[in-house]
């Protein structure tokens, strides 16, 4: 598959994703304004994570059009998605420690799994910069930002039936 294809494919899934969102809190409970404080963390977080991978996606779409070097891109890229996932993590751990007490529902070691991939996928992207500069790297960490909103999403799904 070509890559261009690839990217182009992320964004579409990415940006569906988030717009589905609406779909679960038509039907859910969250229509008649019942929101769990739970799930206001995990659409936050679907938004973000679905709104990354598109939007990195097409970051990468514009840099193979418009610049010459492919493995500079990659380098930017993968730093650009380094820097902005550290300051993500760093704000959403803040917000879940602050609304923990109107948690019921947390998932402690689901968030802890979640954290331990995008760490390990942070420092993929060090070794991206430093040593292969290429696509493959920065596509896991793209790769991992769709997983991550799909997560969100099915755990949006599951909570917008309960009572």
């Amino acid at each position: 598959m070509d890559i261009v294809e690839l990217l182009v494919g992320i964004a579409e899934i990415a940006v569906a994703m988030a717009g589905f969102t609406g779909v679960v809190v038509a039907f859910g409970s969250r229509s008649q304004g019942a929101w769990h404080p739970g799930d206001r963390l995990r659409l936050a977080f679907l938004l973000e994570a679905s709104l990354t991978a598109a939007g990195f996606s097409l970051l990468a779409l514009l840099g193979l059009t418009s610049l010459g070097n492919v493995a500079l891109i990659w380098c930017v890229l993968s730093g650009l998605w380094l820097v902005f996932t550290g300051c993500s993590l760093h704000f959403s751990r803040r917000r879940i420690r602050r609304n923990l007490d109107q948690h019921d529902d947390v998932d402690r070691l689901a968030n802890r799994l979640t954290s331990s991939l995008f760490l390990s996928v942070m420092l993929l992207q060090v070794a991206n910069i430093v040593v292969w500069q290429s696509f493959p790297a920065f596509l896991g960490a793209v790769m991992l930002n769709l997983v991550g909103a799909a997560m969100q999403f099915s755990r949006l799904i599951r909570s917008a039936f309960r009572e």
